[in-house]
């Protein structure tokens, strides 16, 4: 019987090759389809999505490639992942981006980006919320790991169609020349998992399938359960802005059941509700495995695909 892990991951890579199939390089339409992916998981699977919308945040960048006085959007997607089991969860803040040249080895690649925003998500400055966005200071800089922000590329392969290469933005360096916010970047080194302060982290994954088999199994983002020690004030932000939209409507599936259950690990205690941004377009919250038997996950392909 296959692990649960590779059968989400598996169900996540035909999902979104399915999606993909006809689509372009429209980074818009790809970021749609990879949410699509993981939010159509049928039984036994749980997940839920909720809608935020673009706030951006303030910092102190380098002068270089990110402004003194820097702006811009926290990312696309929140994803929230965790384990009723082990009552462990995880946070990362995710950029996706579109690479239309012709991709070789994901991981030697050289991705297009916004270096402004790769300041942000790699260093994790001291932040504030521009407008009426109010997030902690400290919700990037306080973290356990540097998956806090990651970012997703979407790259065609010409044998097995769209494929996502997903890296922690601090894996990632600068690749040649670059204008401000303007350049690409570059895997640090090769797709794999490694483990910091205690805690298994993917560094990056390569495929459709590592992608969604290291998130299954609480592999990307930082700890965010009471047990971690995550900082407090973080996790009940965190905790305020899930029981706002559990209780305007925005609930897409399952009445809430899932955003509950991550609530009973990351806030228990909690009845804030005053903040219902979160800092991205989406969210989106998945329950999975953390304790899973599996063998180590970091193919360069899915496992169907290999001669």
């Amino acid at each position: 019987m296959a692990h649960p892990a590779t059968v989400f991951a598996n169900a996540f890579d035909g999902a979104f090759r399915t999606a993909t199939a006809r689509l372009g390089a429209g980074e818009v339409e790809l970021f749609r389809a990879m949410e699509m992916a993981l939010i159509g998981m049928g039984y036994p699977f749980a997940v839920e999505e909720y809608h935020g919308g673009s706030h951006q945040v303030l910092f102190a960048g380098n002068g270089s490639y990110a402004r003194t006085a820097a702006r811009c959007e926290l990312s696309d997607l929140m994803i929230l992942a965790f384990d009723p089991a082990t009552r462990k969860a995880r946070l990362t803040y995710l950029q996706a981006k579109s690479e239309r040249r012709p991709v070789g080895a994901a991981c030697a690649m050289k991705f297009e980006a916004n270096l402004e925003q790769w300041f942000l998500l790699s260093l994790r400055p001291v932040i504030s919320g521009h407008g009426a966005f109010n997030p902690p200071s400290d919700l990037l800089s306080a973290a356990i790991l540097n998956s806090v922000g990651s970012f997703a590329f979407f790259y065609k392969d010409a044998s097995i169609g769209y494929q996502t290469f997903y890296a922690s933005a601090s894996y990632l360096q600068l690749a040649g020349t670059y204008t401000q916010k303007d350049g690409r970047l570059t895997a640090a080194g090769r797709c794999q998992v490694s483990t910091r302060r205690g805690y298994e982290e993917c560094d990056a994954a390569c495929s459709n399938f590592d992608f969604a088999a290291n998130l299954y199994r609480l592999k990307i983002g930082t700890p965010i359960d009471v047990t971690s020690g995550a900082p407090a004030n973080i996790r009940k932000w965190i905790g305020a802005a899930i029981r706002t939209q559990l209780i305007s409507a925005k609930v897409r599936d399952a009445g809430g059941q899932v955003a509950r259950r991550l609530l009973e690990i990351v806030d228990p205690d909690g009845t804030d509700e005053s903040s219902g941004e979160f800092g991205a377009k989406t969210l989106i919250i998945l329950e999975g495995k953390s304790d899973s038997d599996e063998p180590p996950i970091n193919q360069a392909v899915p496992p169907k695909f290999q001669n």
